[in-house]
């Protein structure tokens, strides 16, 4: 029964191999293709923050404290029920954004990936 699921288990690995190697025949690797897509899709964010005020996404509410604007958000903590809120101001939203959009980036690029194998 063990080399059974050995054997199962290694020809899996190597049809996953070779699916990859057989995507990886394109002129220019997905890494590079996303990292170029990543940078122009950066520098047009920079461009656009520079002549807009920041909009918050769904669920942020903007707050006026003193002569700081901040985007604040009411959050679970893992392991407790309890809302607490959190607040970032405008340099720490873009960067929450900005991660939360290579985050999303990243899923897509590996649905795309499996979504590949899958058909194969």
């Amino acid at each position: 029964m063990h080399r059974i699921i050995c054997a199962v288990a290694l020809s899996l690995m190597a049809s996953l191999a070779f699916a990859q190697e057989s995507a990886s025949g394109n002129k220019t690797p997905v890494a590079d293709q996303a990292k170029a897509k990543a940078e122009t899709t950066a520098a047009t964010a920079e461009a656009k923050d520079e002549t807009q005020e920041l909009k918050p996404p769904p669920g942020f509410r903007t707050k006026k404290r003193g002569d700081k604007v901040l985007y604040c958000i009411k959050d679970s903590t893992v392991g407790t029920r309890f809302k607490t809120e959190k607040c970032y101001d405008e340099d720490q939203m873009k960067a929450y954004l900005l991660a939360r959009e290579q985050n999303n980036r990243d899923f897509d690029q590996r649905r795309a990936i499996c979504s590949a194998c899958a058909t194969q």
